[in-house]
């Protein structure tokens, strides 16, 4: 009878081996488990047990393999494979918002490893990550050097990979872009070659594209490992995809879809990241997810959604700024926007912080009649782009440099930057980025006259916003270009018309300047060229003459 149980044993943990190699994380726990029941694992099997569980969002049971195998590899005298062991536990503690469990794990590691007089590599690691917390990023780099080169020394690639891309992050968030991103460049060698195990691989895809895209603001680096992040995760079976390590993969994966125009892929990706995140383990992923899937209901234009998902957002402890301002402001509430925009500014110290809200900072400021307060924002983007020396941060700058320039009136200085801006943005392959400085071309080339040119670009932009299935872009795309073929008989812009209907409906130049996202200066000027053109001198006068002449829709309210 016992032989056949020793059997059975050998004959389940064969499988859930086999299961391990080939990336079946369910059928791997169930099969160590079940030979749990028969026979003491391994330390070997129990990690890989703990690796599999915490892959599949069984944090239980990972838990209890890793501890199990702490203690083995303790009283084998095992150092820097116990403090392996300890380290993954500390992290998914971590991961699950466990401060207090996380912080007693990497307490007891210390203590064990004092006995042996040493200070095994990946305490080292998990040390690192506290300095960041508290900015002390040149001690972060001196803990990280004899990790990394333990790992060399053993061939451990993920202890290497891991340090030297902490020590990337390290270089970047003390401003050295450069250093900082070759480091991150070198971790993720091996993490493409396929040379890190699968719970490495999955949270440093997610870290370094996080620390490009976040830290360096290099969208085209992250966008890479993005497509490198997606191609891996195509590899694993459908079922393996769950847990947090996965779970915060499908945002990053969901993210990249969003930005190259597969908007509904995206808003799947992201619901079902959400569902795993918010109800289980990962809490500390959570609130990343919860915005990202905010930002993209608020690009379709379900705002109610999107408020719920920035709200769950904001309850877990992440940022809801810039995302909540644009969205006020396309529901026209400006106030609210501006508010929440200049609070978050105010409260952002660091560069690679602030880069992420001028540019919404900018057109609300805007749109707020706030002219000098968008102007010190885009010499701000001006300096980061010098110092970021980024596509993304170039471009973001440009846009803003012509949106600045069309809010006071100077359509022809706007047209240089816009134009460069919407050539960065397509070598980006951002089609959602590109439409919208289309639309903001088009107001510049028909303020100089060029209408055709302005067709052209609106036309590109509805394709775009209708494929994308932005209907707040599209329906302000379409409204600008139906009735916009020519000049008016009496030589108005199109812009002058805009402003003219909403005189004749007897709207201030404040609420205008409101609508139609123009400072009050801007509209004001458009008023007193109108007054010109019709030969009037008020606005009574001008709504008489522009309803005497077919110039305006008539109201039937």
């Amino acid at each position: 009878m016992r032989e056949t149980a020793v059997s059975n044993a050998a004959s389940e943990l064969a499988e859930a081996r086999a299961a391990h190699r080939g990336f079946r994380w369910d059928d791997a726990c169930a099969g160590f488990l079940a030979a749990t029941a028969l026979e003491e694992l391994t330390v070997e099997d129990l990690e890989m047990l703990a690796e599999c569980a915490q892959l599949s969002g069984r944090h239980e049971a990972a838990a209890a393999a890793l501890d199990r195998a702490f203690a083995l590899r303790v009283a084998a005298g095992q150092m820097d494979a116990a403090s392996m062991d300890a380290f993954w536990l500390w992290n998914a503690y971590l991961l699950d918002g466990e401060m207090a469990r996380a912080n007693g794990w990497l307490a007891r590691l210390r203590e064990v490893a004092g006995g042996y007089g040493t200070e095994p590599a990946w305490l080292l690691v998990a040390t690192a990550y506290g300095c960041f917390a508290t900015g002390r990023y040149d001690d972060a780099r001196a803990l990280l050097a004899p990790a990394r080169a333990q790992g060399r020394e053993r061939a451990d690639a993920d202890l290497d990979a891991f340090a030297t891309m902490l020590t990337g992050r390290a270089w970047l968030n003390a401003g050295a872009t450069h250093e900082g991103l070759e480091r991150l460049d070198e971790a993720m060698l091996r993490v493409t070659a396929g040379e890190t195990s699968p719970r490495t691989t999955a949270s440093l895809f997610c870290a370094s594209i996080a620390n490009a895209e976040l830290e360096a603001h290099d969208l085209a680096r992250g966008q890479e490992w993005e497509r490198a992040l997606e191609a891996w995760m195509s590899t694993l079976p459908a079922p393996t995809l769950s847990g947090p390590f996965l779970a915060n993969c499908q945002v990053y994966r969901a993210v990249l879809q969003r930005r190259r125009g597969e908007w509904s892929a995206a808003r799947h990706e992201l619901v079902t990241a959400v569902d795993e995140l918010t109800g289980g383990h990962g809490a500390r992923l959570a609130g990343h997810a919860c915005y990202e899937l905010g930002e993209t209901l608020r690009l379709l234009g379900e705002y109610a959604d999107a408020e719920f998902a920035y709200r769950r957002a904001s309850s877990l402890g992440a940022t809801v700024q810039p995302g909540l301002g644009l969205m006020r402001l396309a529901q026209g509430d400006v106030k609210a926007a501006a508010a929440g925009v200049r609070r978050a500014l105010s409260e952002t110290e660091r560069p690679q912080d602030r880069c992420g809200l001028l540019p919404a900072h900018i057109t609300i400021m805007l749109a707020a009649g706030e002219p000098a307060e968008a102007v010190a924002a885009v010499d701000e983007m001006g300096l980061y782009a010098h110092a970021f020396g980024t596509t993304l941060v170039r471009v973001e700058h440009l846009r803003a440099m012509g949106e600045v320039a069309l809010a006071d009136g100077r359509a022809s200085s706007a047209l240089a930057p816009l134009r460069r801006a919407a050539e960065g943005w397509r070598e980006l392959a951002a089609p959602y980025e590109t439409a919208v400085t289309s639309v903001l071309l088009a107001t510049a080339y028909r303020a100089v006259g060029d209408e055709e040119g302005a067709q052209f670009e609106l036309e590109a932009a509805t394709a775009t916003f209708a494929q994308l299935g932005a209907a707040p872009d599209l329906a302000r795309a379409r409204a600008l270009l139906a009735g916009s073929t020519a000049r008016s008989a009496h030589g108005l812009t199109r812009r002058e018309a805009q402003v003219l209907q909403l005189v004749a409906e007897g709207i201030t130049n404040h609420m205008i300047a409101t609508e139609l996202l123009l400072s009050e200066r801007t509209v004001q000027r458009h008023v007193s060229n109108i007054f010109v053109k019709l030969g009037v001198s008020s606005r009574t006068q001008a709504a008489t003459f522009a309803l005497e002449h077919d110039l305006v829709r008539r109201s039937h309210g």
